[in-house]
């Protein structure tokens, strides 16, 4: 009687575990084909960034081949943006190989614009922004090079060092610090000027106190007789004479002074008019003749 009653039961249960069962393993299919479309989207997103678009639109081709995928519009929106990438890319590449750098830029930033973390296409506006810097600093177009090798540093997270390391230098070379041969050439100066001055200021006052002497004695002794006149005049005379014997022993001064105006003149012209050997430093920094990069050179 038992058995009859399990297997009535068993028959009346039977609807409800096939459709638990169905439920639980709808749930298990979908969970399953969520993370298999979130791996692909992942790798897909990761590539994109890098600019990697052949291989990021193989991802996202793959999203859509997953069950209920099949009509995703990110997938699709990626898959068209990876295309026009790798479109702008190879036009970009092609307007290089043909000489025409302008275009070539226009168009890498025109990929920039699309996908703005493109690591593929910063590298290769640093590359050649860097080269054009190289370029314009072997022919010495040093300010022009600067703004070359400050547009490669904005487009790169890799080379910073060594582009900065070259703006420094142009920076040197454009804005050299001063020399120290300036201050010679003041000091030189203000000693000829000082000399020349001093020797004018003695000149000057034995002259006067000459010619003071020589007014007096005209007035205190107009017949010439060798008789001075008044006591004050007499006076007046012997000091005014004095004076001038003082001015007059101060003639190995002016005459020192004269000279060392006249060499310090000498060593002024010397100095405005030879100018200095350059002296290169031991190791000097120079852009790499081919492709992008520094060299060192080693001078004697």
């Amino acid at each position: 009687m038992k058995k009859p009653v399990l297997l009535v039961l068993l028959l009346l249960a039977a609807p409800t575990i096939r459709a638990t069962w169905a439920t639980d393993s709808y749930h298990v299919i979908t969970t399953h084909a969520d993370d298999e479309y979130d791996r692909y989207k992942k790798k897909g997103d990761d590539l994109y960034r890098e600019g990697r678009y052949l291989e990021a639109r193989r991802q996202y081709q793959n999203c859509l081949l997953v069950p209920n995928f099949e009509n995703d519009p990110y997938a699709k929106e990626q898959i068209d943006n990876c295309t026009r990438g790798l479109s702008l890319r190879q036009q970009a590449d092609d307007a290089l190989q043909q000489g025409k750098g302008a275009d070539a830029v226009n168009l890498y930033k025109q990929l920039l614009t699309v996908n703005a973390s493109d690591a593929v296409t910063k590298a290769q506006l640093a590359d050649y922004y860097e080269r054009q810097g190289n370029t314009l600093f072997n022919q010495k177009r040093y300010a022009e090079a600067r703004s070359q090798y400050q547009q490669a540093l904005s487009h790169t997270t890799t080379r910073q060092g060594t582009i900065q390391l070259q703006l420094d230098n142009i920076n040197r070379i454009l804005n050299p610090p001063p020399s120290k041969r300036i201050g010679l050439k003041v000091a030189t100066g203000a000693v000829a000027v000082g000399a020349a001055a001093y020797a004018a200021f003695l000149h000057s006052d034995f002259q006067n106190k000459r010619n003071a002497v020589t007014q007096l004695g005209q007035t205190a002794d107009p017949t010439n007789s060798g008789s001075i006149g008044p006591d004050d005049l007499n006076r007046q005379y012997q000091d005014a004479y004095d004076a001038a014997q003082v001015a007059a022993s101060k003639t190995g001064l002016f005459k020192a002074c004269v000279g060392v105006a006249a060499v310090a003149t000498l060593a002024e012209v010397y100095l405005l008019v030879r100018k200095p050997k350059a002296k290169p430093t031991a190791w000097q920094v120079h852009p790499a003749t081919e492709s992008w990069g520094l060299t060192l050179r080693r001078g004697f």
